[in-house]
């Protein structure tokens, strides 16, 4: 499904290159990295393909992030704001797509430990020092796809 509708409206985009499906056990390894359950719409477009190296990440591309930011932000953080900050505005996304500018497309993970499935976010970098670094794109996989492969995210 997801692979044909990417198919479908990347055509001519030579960047694009639709990845393999991703093995159930590292997709089981990305979730524990990432430390949450993935939504069961960003499973099933990982066991159809395991990113398209032009928006949507890798499962290995998920966990390098996780890394990353890590490495990154949480020193940050760890200087300037307090844990539940960090955990506010980093730590409690699954980031499975970029933009290729440092934002990332994700779904928000509540304070609960409740993956929030029915809303795609951006998660802008630049706006990581205010209150609010992330906002709605999408209600749901396909039309995150639909609207990000037609430019209007």
């Amino acid at each position: 499904m997801y692979k044909e509708l990417i198919g479908k409206l990347s055509s001519g985009n030579k960047w694009v290159k639709i990845q393999p499906p991703c093995p159930k056990s590292e997709i089981a390894y990305a979730e524990k990295v990432v430390g949450h359950p993935f939504p069961k719409a960003l499973v099933d477009l990982l066991l159809e393909m395991n990113g398209d190296r032009w928006c949507l990440l890798s499962s290995q591309e998920i966990v390098e992030n996780v890394n990353r930011n890590k490495e990154t932000w949480l020193p940050l953080f760890e200087e300037d704001y307090s844990k539940e900050e960090y955990l506010d505005r980093v730590d409690r996304f699954i980031f499975f797509a970029t933009n290729g500018c440092g934002d990332y497309y994700c779904y928000r993970v509540q304070p609960d430990g409740i993956v929030d499935e029915t809303t795609i976010y951006v998660w802008e970098h630049e706006e990581i020092g205010e209150g609010c670094c992330w906002r709605a794109v999408a209600s749901g996989m396909t039309e995150f796809i639909t609207r990000y492969y037609q430019g209007e995210i």
